[in-house]
């Protein structure tokens, strides 16, 4: 994604734009979202930051307060701000919990957000019961792949905390219900994160045969994904796995792999 603007720019334009006019807050949020979905911070952040200066003035509160307080949580997080993005996930789940009646996806998306920048803050005992909570609604949701993915952060909580065997239990429930789901959006990226997971959860546990046979899953899987398939995501399952290939002894076989002129033998 493009470099968010920087703190002073953005400060500038925040208060430039703040009170205008000429659009309207409606337009403001698609404008903004719609750039975010884009990845053009530069465009997204000056709309949404006035947006939600108008949403947090209104009662009953305007549920998309949720979406743009996320969006502009993850580009700051993206800037590596992590004080600002604290406040607008903060701020963000406090919109969520007022929604009445209650809207459970945004609740959920709101839980995620914050629930996984604590976990890259490598703050996991905060994190867990947010994405604990986020599963729990997830499990009835209409889309079960939500919920698989609900589990596999869970599970990462838990293997930050150093409790593997919680964590491939999750892991091995999300994989069940990725597989056994044919219908929705990336289910290849899906399907082959939590397998990269969950070999990098076995190989911690000292499980080598069990995390080689999942790593391997995991890079074929994403490679059939298209371009759902983020590059990174199959460039880090290659790298983890040549890790557990050279602790192994096997530096032949980890060099043909991260080259991509081979591939390990089947183990």
């Amino acid at each position: 994604m493009t470099p968010i603007l920087r703190l002073p720019i953005l400060t500038g334009l925040c208060i430039m734009l703040s009170g205008c006019v000429y659009f309207s807050t409606d337009r403001q949020i698609s404008y903004g979202l719609n750039h975010y979905e884009m990845g053009l911070p530069g465009h997204a952040i000056p709309p949404l930051i006035t947006a939600a200066q108008s949403l947090e003035k209104e009662n009953p509160p305007d549920p998309r307060l949720v979406d743009v307080l996320i969006a502009l949580g993850n580009m700051a997080q993206q800037d590596k701000r992590n004080d600002l993005a604290a406040d607008f996930f903060s701020r963000a789940l406090k919109a969520a919990e007022a929604l009445q009646p209650v809207d459970t996806r945004r609740l959920r998306n709101a839980l995620v957000n914050t629930g996984l920048f604590k976990q890259r803050l490598g703050q996991p005992a905060e994190a867990l019961p947010l994405l604990q909570r986020a599963a729990d609604i997830s499990r009835t949701d209409d889309q079960p792949i939500l919920h698989a993915i609900d589990l596999d952060n869970l599970a990462q909580a838990h293997s930050s905390l150093g409790q593997f065997q919680t964590a491939i239990g999750l892991h091995q429930e999300a994989l069940d219900i990725a597989l056994r789901t044919t219908d929705g959006q990336y289910l290849a990226r899906t399907r082959g994160t939590i397998l990269h997971n969950l070999g990098d959860a076995y190989a911690k546990l000292g499980r080598e045969q069990d995390a080689e046979a999942c790593f391997r899953q995991a890079i074929a899987t994403l490679s059939t994904g298209g371009r759902e398939v983020e590059a990174w995501r199959i460039e880090r399952a290659r790298k983890r796995y040549a890790e557990l290939l050279r602790k192994a002894g096997r530096d032949r076989e980890a060099q043909a792999l991260e080259a991509g002129t081979g591939a390990p033998r089947t183990p």
